[in-house]
């Protein structure tokens, strides 16, 4: 049974957090999914962030990494509180040379100031081709 997301990430939630993030629309990110502790976003393959081989640079994927991290975190976060990723590790399994590309992540352990999250990315219906870890911080909400 699919958990419900906090009040913070309904689709109003979400077009604030993404409105103040213009990288979700340079990227193309569509959100798949979201559940408690959860995310599945959705990236096109793009042939702009390939480098000279023809796979995506590695940036790029932990980006989406990164990206779906966040939306996880945002779903376990307090409502009066940001987050800020503290750390990043990525291990790059396979090159991404084709898409569309998924990025899952989920909330691994939430701490009282640090949240630790993971996520896989992956040619949709493919073979992983990186895993990352993160770790968050909660921290008092800035203003843009």
């Amino acid at each position: 049974m699919p958990k419900e997301p906090t009040p913070a990430l309904s689709t109003q939630g979400l077009r604030r957090m993404f409105a103040r993030n213009p990288i979700v629309e340079h990227f193309g990110l569509e959100v798949v999914s979201i559940e408690t502790g959860e995310a599945v976003l959705r990236f096109p393959y793009r042939k702009e962030f390939t480098q000279y081989q023809g796979a995506v640079q590695g940036g790029v994927i932990s980006a989406y990494a990164d990206a779906a991290i966040a939306v996880a975190m945002a779903t376990v976060a307090p409502d009066e509180r940001d987050f800020t990723t503290t750390d990043l590790h990525v291990w790059f399994l396979r090159p991404l040379t084709s898409g569309p590309i998924l990025a899952r992540a989920k909330v691994v352990n939430r701490g009282k100031t640090l949240l630790l999250g993971s996520a896989i990315v992956e040619v949709e219906g493919g073979e992983v081709c990186a895993r990352a870890m993160a770790t968050n911080m909660l921290i008092s909400p800035r203003t843009p």
